[in-house]
């Protein structure tokens, strides 16, 4: 979210100053649209995140609980199909999620020791600690402390081992760098040994996969072992392209026929081997250079595509030489199947090292016990729940060893009641208003309000306007966007980067602009979207110490506070994120974009950011011309580029198109004067400081 919608000052040092166990953490605090926040999602927070109470970071933080919280509920209302999703992905992250608990929580966090047992050596020894901190804030030095003593045998041995030997001196001393090495050490070899530990006590081994045949991958995939297609070609060869197009030229109302082409490259082709030959080439295959010297001629096989046999081509260039050349297409060359034994070598490299596994779902990876317990499906279903992990063979194995640990770590989690901690509660709540979030907003990205008949017919009629390459499928929400976008966003846009789009107008800009928008406008509108989960988002709170800011009920209140920021509070960096963010929630609101790039010129303007004011002042005149506050964003624009970034030549040119758009306005005067003052190299400005240093 751009702003600070939502911050929570929260004193929260008072709910976990006394560190009780998990009874005080199951306390509600908030309710959210009827779904709960506990104590324990607080305390989960500080410690995973290492927040420090009434801190900025932990206003942030807890603005986040809150509205992803409303988003949560928002989301499922919409979509409640969203929660069979979620049962199934609790199902396949179970014994993730434990995992963690274990090893972030219990080993590296608490060193393996239980919370009841920490929190009674930190009520013990609180003055070992920052007493300006909470227990969850220190709870990894408290068993870091209880640690140390418990081997102090084992720490004297170590520093012994570990001491300085330039030293004659028996006497070992135990320093805190000393202590620092021997926690280390051994969180390093928790790390180390846990893993192949469980493992072995579980009986959990990977099971060997049997890749298939030589013979059988090759019937599976013959496509793959073709030799690339090709044509039959003749050529005329010349140094200077505009003189070999002249050459066709004459015949673009007749059709060339091959000996009409020999005949053309007999007598005017520049390379003397292929010359003798009337223009003959011979058979050429893509993706190999072509003989004769002509080399690589990548555009020769794009233009023939589909063109059927007899097609001459326009004037291409060789990559190679630079040399310019008209093909004639004889004949296409089809791709030829390769024998397995031309191939077999490759193929035995391939299913030795690289080739990727082609398993059934249920194929058994891992077993336990000798019983199944990981299959082939459980690694498609990390692959979706991954979509950027590329699919490979090194993938799929270490997927696979990842999945085989997080079975094991789940397994000693249960068998010492971490399924039962408050730490895992709260991490499962966290994992489910995520989950939901996420694909929440994978549907909201996705979806088009256009007709689909009104998409189609845009797409026939110019392809994607902001990805050329794509398909129809690929493109429908680029094309629903192109309808939608507002125009304001799309001129603001063009005008504020105008230098980057002449001499093209902006109607001959406009597919490159929604290019550069397209993106930026989608992730707007969802930031919109929890925006307005969190502005309906009912709020009851349990704990006096909770305080809420105003929900954002309307753009008005949005502005209103904006306006404060800036006017009243003076604080124009916080002002400047909430102009911006509302003129990006609220584009299409044309009078909420007009008023706050009117604002964002004039704060950035504050801000000392010249170059950054005079393109928003510029793009706020362009955009909305007939605006009355047009006049002045044109003045303020020339205004700035003459005195303060000093570009008199584009502050004139600005001047000169003002007095004819405003010629009767009250800036007039001023104007005239800024004018003459640039053509006085700024006699006039040093004469009226002489003056006012006169006077006084």
């Amino acid at each position: 979210m751009k702003n600070a919608l939502l911050a929570i000052v929260s004193a929260c040092a008072l709910f976990f100053a006394g560190c009780n166990s998990i009874g005080d953490k199951e306390s509600i605090v908030a309710k959210v649209n009827g779904e709960p926040i506990y104590k324990e999602d607080y305390a989960f927070m500080m410690r995973v995140g290492n927040i420090v109470p009434n801190t900025e970071p932990m206003r942030k933080a807890s603005g986040s609980l809150f509205s992803r919280k409303a988003l949560y509920t928002v989301a499922l209302e919409k979509y409640p199909e969203f929660k069979e999703q979620l049962a199934l992905h609790n199902q396949f992250i179970e014994n993730y999620l434990l995992t963690f608990v274990y090893q972030r929580l219990y080993s590296m966090d608490r060193l393996m020791y239980s919370d009841d047992e920490l929190a009674f050596f930190y009520n013990k020894h609180r003055e070992l600690f920052d007493d300006t901190l909470t227990y969850m804030n220190v709870r990894d030095k408290v068993a870091e402390a209880k640690f140390l003593e418990a081997n102090q045998d084992s720490l004297k041995a170590y520093a012994y081992q570990h001491r300085d030997l330039s030293k004659s001196s028996d006497e070992v001393e135990i320093t805190e760098s000393i202590k620092e090495r021997f926690i280390s050490d051994h969180r390093q070899r928790i790390v180390r040994e846990t893993g192949p530990a469980l493992l072995k006590k579980y009986n959990i081994q990977e099971t060997e996969i049997q890749m298939p045949s030589v013979e059988e991958y090759y019937e599976k995939h013959k496509d793959r072992y073709k030799t690339e297609f090709g044509y039959v070609v003749y050529h005329v060869e010349s140094a200077d392209s505009v003189a070999l197009a002249k050459r066709f030229k004459a015949f673009k109302n007749k059709k060339i026929d091959l000996p009409m082409f020999m005949k053309i490259a007999s007598k005017y082709s520049e390379n003397k081997e292929t010359k003798k030959a009337k223009g003959f080439v011979g058979k050429v295959i893509f993706g190999h250079p072509l003989p004769y010297g002509i080399g690589f001629v990548t555009d020769m096989f794009k233009v023939f595509g589909d063109q059927p046999d007899g097609f001459v081509s326009p004037v291409v260039r060789s990559e190679s030489t630079g040399r310019f050349h008209v093909f004639y297409r004889e004949s296409f060359v089809a791709p030829e199947q390769k024998p397995l034994d031309r191939v077999r070598k490759g193929i035995e490299k391939e299913l030795a090292t690289t080739a990727n596994y082609e398993l059934d779902s249920s194929y058994v990876l891992v077993t336990k016990n000798g019983e199944p317990a990981i299959r082939e499906r459980d690694v498609f279903a990390t692959y979706e729940d991954n979509p950027m992990l590329l699919r490979s063979r090194k993938a799929h194995q270490q997927i696979v060893s990842t999945l085989a640990l997080q079975l094991a770590f789940a397994l000693e989690a249960r068998e010492l009641g971490l399924d039962r901690t408050w730490e895992y509660r709260a991490l499962r709540r966290q994992s489910d208003v995520d989950y939901i979030v996420k694909i929440y907003r994978l549907k909201f990205l996705q979806q088009t309000s256009v007709p689909e008949d009104s998409l189609k017919a845009l797409f026939e009629r110019m392809g994607n306007p902001a990805h050329p390459n794509a398909t129809y499928e690929e493109s429908r929400r680029d094309l629903n966007d192109w309808f939608e976008a507002p125009e304001n966003l799309m001129k603001r846009t063009y005008y504020y980067a105008l230098e980057d789009y002449l001499p093209d107008t902006y109607e001959q800009a406009k597919k490159n602009v929604f290019g550069a928008v397209v993106s930026r406008y989608r992730y707007d509108c969802w930031d919109r979207e929890v925006v307005l989960a969190w502005s309906k988002a009912k709020v009851e709170l349990f704990a006096d110490n909770i305080t809420l800011l105003p929900q954002e009920w309307s753009v008005d209140v949005a502005m209103s506070s904006a306006d404060s920021l800036y006017t009243k509070e003076k604080s124009v960096e916080k002002a400047y994120v909430a102009w911006t963010g509302i003129r990006d929630r609220y584009v299409d609101i044309d009078s909420v974009a007009r008023k706050a790039t009117f604002e964002i010129a004039h704060i950035l303007s504050d801000k000392e950011d010249y170059d950054r004011a005079q393109r928003e002042y510029r793009a706020f005149y362009m955009t909305w011309p007939d605006s009355p506050d047009a006049e002045k964003a044109m003045f303020s624009r020339g205004f700035i580029l003459t005195e303060n970034m000093h570009k008199d030549t584009l502050a004139l040119e600005v001047f000169d198109e003002f007095k004819k758009l405003y010629p009767k306005s009250e800036l007039t005067e001023s104007v005239d004067w800024l004018v003459n003052n640039i053509k006085s190299n700024g006699k006039l400005a040093d004469d009226l400081m002489k003056k006012i240093e006169s006077e006084e």
